[in-house]
């Protein structure tokens, strides 16, 4: 995972569990959970912890398929993260290439998570449709 804290109460040394503190990321998505999986492009946006108890951020980002079959696409993510539970449920917006006009949703479940170094592996189960 390629994270930094860019703001927060704290400057840059806040962390992702206070309110207030959004984190910049720029990670590879792949087709699976395993450090040698093939990664198919990026994920490149950022989070917010916008729960005054610090429990829950709202994420917006954009992946960047760089390899495969949607090469040159994009699906643009925004919704709550309960990163709490190891399920969760967020909104499809958009898109670009072949996922042009999309909406729908996808459910994140959490595989691991380290919060004190920002590193996560998160599995996404995406469903689109086209309009």
């Amino acid at each position: 995972m390629s994270a930094i804290t860019v703001a927060g109460k704290s400057g840059p040394s806040s962390s992702i569990l206070h309110f207030g503190t959004i984190l910049a990321v720029d990670d590879p998505v792949t087709e699976g959970p395993s450090i040698e999986s093939k990664e198919i492009g990026r994920a490149q946006g950022f989070y917010i912890n916008s729960q005054l108890d610090g429990k829950g951020l709202h994420l917006v980002f954009s992946v960047i398929f760089t390899d495969g079959n949607f090469k040159g696409s994009t699906l643009e993510i925004q919704g709550a993260d309960i990163f709490t539970r190891k399920e969760r449920e967020y909104g499809i917006v958009s898109g670009t290439g072949y996922f042009r006009f999309v909406k729908g949703y996808g459910v994140m479940e959490t595989e691991f998570m380290d919060i004190a170094n920002l590193r996560a592996i998160l599995k996404h189960n995406v469903t689109v449709k086209h309009y």
